[in-house]
């Protein structure tokens, strides 16, 4: 992650924001590993920061948005846990069970909300880290959901109704 904020002139020191106790606390509760607690305190900035074609979210919005934000709390009941998005909208999601990262479709996330939100999900075979480096490192990486599903050759390819089941 240094190496993708360094490549986006995301200048970390000066847009760092301490973790606050109730946010370390959400991160405690839903299970998540030590490593990767440690990940968002270092990662902690004052606003969304935009890297590559992705946004990574306030870290200090995680209470707010697990008290208050049914889609959050939809993503964290399936051990997904909402950190980002792209520009077109698609959610940028943690996978709790693995630690890998994948892009949520969005127009089925919000509007198929009786299903399983994972299976929505294009994981990506990366770390968060990875992810952000990659959007700006990996020349044609995936900007939304359907291209992401091209580029990992995923099943579910956004093609898809609850009628055709």
């Amino acid at each position: 992650m240094r190496l993708a904020l360094e490549l986006a002139t995301i200048h970390k020191k000066h847009q760092h924001e301490t973790l606050r106790a109730e946010n370390v606390a959400i991160l405690q509760s839903i299970g998540l590993q030590q490593e990767a607690q440690d990940f968002f305190i270092e990662f902690s900035f004052d606003e969304e920061v935009t890297v590559g074609l992705f946004y990574y979210h306030q870290t200090n919005c995680l209470k707010k948005s697990a008290d208050w934000e049914e889609d959050f709390q939809r993503a964290l009941s399936a051990n997904l846990l909402l950190i980002g998005s792209g520009t077109t909208g698609d959610p940028v999601a943690l996978d709790l069970v693995d630690y890998q990262v994948g892009i949520l479709f969005h127009d089925y996330f919000w509007g198929e909300d009786a299903e399983d939100p994972r299976k929505f999900l294009i994981k990506m075979g990366c770390s968060l880290g990875q992810f952000f480096y990659n959007t700006i490192d990996i020349k044609d990486y995936p900007a939304d959901a359907y291209e992401a599903a091209t580029y990992t050759n995923a099943e579910f390819t956004g093609l898809w109704s609850p009628d055709k089941e």
